[in-house]
């Protein structure tokens, strides 16, 4: 996952060492320069009294709208709380913080919906400059999974087309530590996404399994998929203390 950060470069190091484990950390100094990423972290020390207008250029970015988003501070008041979250914030992470809690905070913040989904408006001139340069799968929260996959069904019913579901399971010993399984889970995340192609969808749905809708496929080339996959993680990742299986498994549209 990625963590777009803003806060300044000299604290490159502070972020890594917190959030590196599970996150991609990419530090920036202000919402223009945030690339694509999963949460957003802004240090309220950083922007000083600037960060009302950071917040409300993020949620007023087509491309950052809807990501969850927190703000760092060493302010603890109710009150400064209130404020944040009436902001725009998913949620006020309060400093100081262990290196654990704050991970913790990080991949928690990852799973919430946004605040302002709740109000917020859609504008077609919005929609229509949406842009998605990224290659590979179209990577989603495993809160967005189930709506999406409701979405597909709907379509191979009008379509009467089928497509295929990849379900990835890594396995370790007992003796790999918590650290060392998220660490490889990343890299499993990170090939699956570059194996599959831009209309695929994959979501990391548990800290051992992945799942993957392959739209469009049939049950030969879901599994060329998966042993893409396979044989690409083996290469990133020669740690024989995990293994990865995979299952192959047919979407059928009601009726068809």
């Amino acid at each position: 996952m990625r963590a777009g950060i803003i806060d300044s470069k000299r604290r490159a190091k502070y972020w890594e060492k917190n959030l590196g484990k599970s996150f991609e950390c990419m530090i920036v100094s202000d919402a223009s320069g945030l690339p694509e990423c999963d949460i957003i972290i802004v240090s309220e020390a950083y922007c000083s009294g600037s960060i009302a207008t950071v917040i409300e250029n993020i949620r007023a970015s087509g491309k950052h709208c809807n990501t969850p988003a927190a703000a760092v501070t060493s302010e603890v008041s109710c009150e400064n709380q209130e404020i944040l979250m009436a902001l725009g914030f998913d949620d006020v992470i309060r400093l100081p913080i262990c290196s654990q809690l704050m991970l913790r905070r990080a991949k928690a913040l990852a799973t919430v919906v946004p605040n302002n989904d709740i109000h917020r408006s859609i504008t077609i001139d919005s929609l229509l400059k949406l842009k998605d340069g990224e290659s590979g799968a179209y990577c989603v929260r495993s809160v967005d999974f189930t709506n999406i996959f409701r979405f597909v069904l709907r379509v191979l019913e009008r379509t009467q087309k089928d497509t295929q579901m990849l379900v990835f399971s890594l396995s370790a010993h007992k003796k790999s530590s918590s650290e060392k399984r998220e660490q490889v889970m990343n890299i499993l995340s990170e090939e699956v996404r570059k194996c599959l192609r831009r209309g695929d969808i994959s979501s990391v749905c548990s800290e051992d399994r992945i799942l993957a809708l392959l739209i469009g496929a049939d049950d030969e080339g879901g599994r060329l998929v998966a042993e893409r996959v396979v044989n690409s993680f083996y290469s990133e990742c020669d740690d024989d203390e995990f293994k990865l299986t995979y299952d192959v498994r047919e979407v059928r549209a009601l009726g068809h």
